[in-house]
């Protein structure tokens, strides 16, 4: 029961998404904390945590594609994007390890494929399998396989003159 209480309470006080170029600011020693909890928790998410310099850097639309889930003032979850020519590509999507499962990364999903026009792509780690779903659901494909082994994934079809 206790843990049911608790979801709701989360699920209801999700209901701050920003664009990271209207937070970023006093957020960003926030966002590193976050990035480093989510790192220290998940064997798949990558070979290091970002560091401010990553957050900070100067990308096309990043400002304005990226996006950051508050709940009672914090962040709890990020997608950081930026455009590329055929239309978008994710760097990073992560949910704070006490609020994965609540369809946060979903709704972040769903808000920048509404925003951006054309091909969205991402990378992730093939045993990342909660990732992969969450990727599956909101409509991605796996295109290819980088040479580092990691899967490439992209939104709909790139279009070709």
């Amino acid at each position: 029961m206790h843990s049911m209480t608790r979801t709701a309470a989360i699920r209801q006080s999700v209901h701050e998404l920003h664009r990271l170029g209207d937070v970023a600011d006093e957020l960003l020693g926030a966002l590193v904390e976050l990035e480093q909890r989510v790192h220290r928790a998940s064997s798949h998410y990558d070979t290091g945590p970002w560091r401010v310099e990553n957050f900070a850097r100067d990308l096309p639309g990043k400002r304005e594609l990226s996006l950051v889930a508050m709940a009672s003032g914090k962040p709890i979850g990020f997608l950081i994007a930026s455009r590329c020519p055929d239309g978008a590509h994710i760097h990073r999507v992560a949910t704070d390890p006490r609020h994965q499962g609540l369809g946060i990364a979903s709704r972040l999903l769903a808000l920048l494929l509404a925003r951006a026009s054309g091909v969205v792509t991402l990378i992730c780690d093939p045993h990342n399998q909660s990732a992969l779903a969450v990727y599956a659901r909101a409509g991605f494909r796996v295109t290819g396989t980088t040479p580092e082994g990691k899967l490439s994934l992209a939104t709909g079809t790139p279009f070709h003159r």
